[in-house]
């Protein structure tokens, strides 16, 4: 044992370095040019990944409730296609007050904050490998260019609000940890030094390939006799910490969405450009991030204090051989939200669908279509309908049309008589199978113009169903909704085209600030009586606001009898409170005709455009319908019937898996895996529901045969 020692230590000994310098911190980065306050700090990166080379482009169109992890950093934004009112293309990232659970964040207040921030991955600005390795610099002409919309479909911002864009760099700095220390003991050391006792004040200097100038000093005499070991300090402990620098760059305040229009020529979304001619960002560590400033209701509304101040952001690109006029793109795409093929309703109880399947059916599916080019296209559009575990599989195919701008003229509108890309007509109806009590089908649309070169493309596939439920509602709360005062009601009407049984409802509720809302109601069920709410036929009293794990998922409250009805019902919410109950509101689907409210004693139709998130539940038992939208992965289950292990294939490869009975009860849930064993259930059909690390729901049914 080779050891630089001068006879000194203890139980009690401490560690010092010859020079501080060896644990001193350097400074943090100097320049922040963007004052953040002190309520919120950019959040946690979720892993480092791999520089990015250039070009940077997302326009979210392949995204679902989290932005891609290969392109940003964190996932507080939301990505969807209700928030967003004719976006440039499917999908858009929003920007509230609400945490990745749907929860009000913490430290939001009345007065502006900084709330969510949506930023990219690290970016390699010093450089380019394509079509050969060379450096890059401002010549090189890039540029960084994006759509907003503040408000959308959600709350308008106020002018304290506003949106942000900031440019960063990073600098990495060694930061001490802690000092690592080496366990000797005592007998070896006087063993080795040849003495007979050590004193305090005596020094022991680290061994051999420890960092030099580490000791400990004896602070009690030692003798060899004495038992025990002594800790020396053998290397400071560091480690790397980026520290990044953030320039601000661009920022907007918020205002109404109309304020917004009438300011740019009525366009929906504005597009910005910006040049990086700044030498300090080019280098192999530029980052870029939005982030928007929001401010909540006073604390003397406290359940309205919910999601509001919405900015909408789509189509980022960064990428050299630009230019301020660089504002066209040879693209073609589906914008808005995925059409349905039901009239009035976005699903519909199957069994109820059997009964008149006509009445239930629109004449023609409402698609945008957008062309992002400058110039015009001739496009073909068509699309298929395709049953899972069904046969019934057909296609619709349009004549060419010609798509203008979306620049000057926005979307493709309908022709004042027949059909085009935005109105194509439904080709048949849904097929009638009496041994099913749900549905489910694989809808795609595809827009191109071969002429284009190289061809112009675009895909939109997604799933419809029709399960056990009545929905107007896309899933996506924009607003939240109650009236006042106490005792207040507000309902919503429904028709059945057959004598059925309600077994309960489905709701979904808005988080407060503190969940101020979590107030009592009543869910009432109403008869109709010329055209309004008349003879109460069911309550279910004393419920209170659920909110599940996830954002934005339904609760489902099942009521204590069946209720049998047919024709026009009414289903609702009887407040107890004089506080907004905030149940969720999808300002994005226009149902005002079926909504009603009573404050006074009498029933009148709502003055809110929108549909309300009640969903009853129709038929003899309750079983899970989630939802089947967002873009489609592939997702084989077999063998089924299964008896004993169920096998998951396709392009699934993490996530997390449940599955649930045909009451609704989850009977088991885990981490995605390939290989599931079910042998511990019974006989049965069962609902699997899968939901991917980008968020995106699968559902599949299977039975269970032993």
């Amino acid at each position: 044992m080779k050891r630089k020692m001068n006879l000194k230590t203890s139980f009690k000994a401490f560690a010092l370095t010859l020079a501080l310098g060896l644990i001193a911190s350097p400074a943090f980065a100097q320049e922040i040019l963007t004052p953040f306050g002190t309520t919120h700090d950019a959040p946690a990166r979720r892993g480092v990944a791999a520089a990015r080379f250039l070009p940077f482009f997302d326009d979210f169109s392949h995204s679902n409730t989290y932005p891609d992890s290969t392109k940003w950093t964190d996932n507080n934004v939301l990505v969807n296609d209700g928030f967003p009112l004719c976006s440039p293309n499917r999908n858009g990232a929003t920007f509230d007050v609400l945490d990745a659970s749907g929860k009000v964040y913490s430290y939001a207040i009345s007065n502006a904050f900084v709330a969510e921030y949506l930023t990219s991955a690290r970016i390699r600005l010093d450089s380019i490998m394509d079509p050969d390795p060379r450096a890059l610099t401002p010549a090189d002409s890039i540029y960084l260019s994006f759509y907003y919309q503040p408000q959308g479909n959600g709350n308008p911002p106020e002018a304290q609000d506003s949106l942000v864009l900031q440019f960063g760099t990073t600098t990495e700095r060694q930061e001490f940890l802690f000092l690592d220390y080496q366990n000797y003991d005592i007998a070896d050391i006087f063993a080795e030094m040849q003495v007979d006792t050590l004193f305090p004040g005596d020094t022991i200097w680290a061994s051999v390939g420890c960092q030099p100038g580490m000791f400990t000093l004896v602070t009690d005499t030692l003798t060899p006799d004495t038992q025990g070991s002594i800790a020396v300090p053998c290397d400071s402990v560091f480690t790397t910490v980026a520290d990044t620098t953030w320039y601000h760059i661009w920022s907007v305040p918020g205002q109404t969405l109309e304020d917004f229009m009438a300011e740019n020529d009525g366009q929906y979304f504005k597009q910005v450009m910006i040049p990086i001619r700044d030498l300090r960002y080019f280098r192999d560590d530029f980052y870029f991030r939005f982030y928007n400033y929001a401010s909540i209701v006073g604390s003397s509304l406290p359940s309205n204090r919910s999601n509001e101040d919405n900015w909408n952001i789509d189509f980022v690109y960064l990428n050299i051989n630009r230019s301020a006029d660089d504002t066209d793109y040879p693209m073609l795409s589906f914008a808005g939200q995925q059409p349905s093929f039901f009239e009035r309703y976005q699903s519909i109880p199957y069994r109820q669908y059997r009964v008149n399947p006509n009445a239930f059916t629109r004449e023609n599916l409402e698609v945008g279509v957008v062309n992002l080019d400058g110039i015009d296209h001739e496009v073909n559009y068509y699309y298929s309908v395709k049953q899972i575990g069904g046969g019934q599989h057909y296609t619709r195919a349009l004549d060419p049309v010609t798509v203008h701008p979306y620049k000057t003229h926005g979307y493709l509108q309908c022709p004042d008589y027949g059909e085009s890309p935005a109105c194509p007509y439904v080709g048949e109806l849904f097929a009638l199978n009496m041994w099913y009590d749900s549905v489910s089908y694989q809808v795609s649309h595809y827009l191109y113009d071969s002429t284009a070169n190289p061809p112009l493309v675009d895909s939109m596939v997604y799933r419809t169903g029709m399960y056990n439920y009545y929905a107007y509602d896309d899933g996506i709360p924009e607003l939240g909704f109650g009236v006042r005062p106490a005792g207040g009601k507000f309902a919503v009407r429904f028709d059945l085209a057959d004598y059925d049984t309600i077994q309960g409802v489905q709701l979904l509720f808005n988080h407060t600030y503190n969940d101020a809302n979590n107030k009592y109601f009543d869910i009432v069920v109403w008869k109709d009586e010329n055209g309004k709410p008349g003879e109460e036929v069911y309550r279910l009293d004393g419920q209170r606001p659920q909110w599940q794990d996830q954002i934005y998922r339904f609760s489902y409250y099942k009521f204590n009898k069946t209720v049998a009805l047919a024709g026009a019902f009414y289903i609702g919410i009887e407040q107890q409170s004089d506080d907004l109950i905030n149940i969720g509101f999808d300002s994005s689907i226009d149902n005002i005709e079926y909504n009603f409210i009573n404050t006074n004693g009498s029933w009148q139709q709502s003055s809110k455009h929108g549909s309300l998130m009640i969903r009853p539940v129709v038929g003899a038992s309750y079983f899970i319908g989630l939802e089947e939208n967002g873009p489609s992965t592939t997702l084989r289950i077999y063998p089924n019937p299964v008896s004993n292990v169920l096998h998951l294939e396709g392009e699934v490869t993490s996530g997390q898996v449940s599955i649930f009975d045909l009451t609704g009860r989850k009977v088991y849930a885990g981490e995605y895996q390939t290989v599931i064993p079910v042998d511990h259930l019974t006989n049965g059909m069962y609902f699997l529901s899968v939901t991917t690390s980008e968020g995106q729901v699968i559902n599949q049914k299977f039975i269970i045969r032993k």
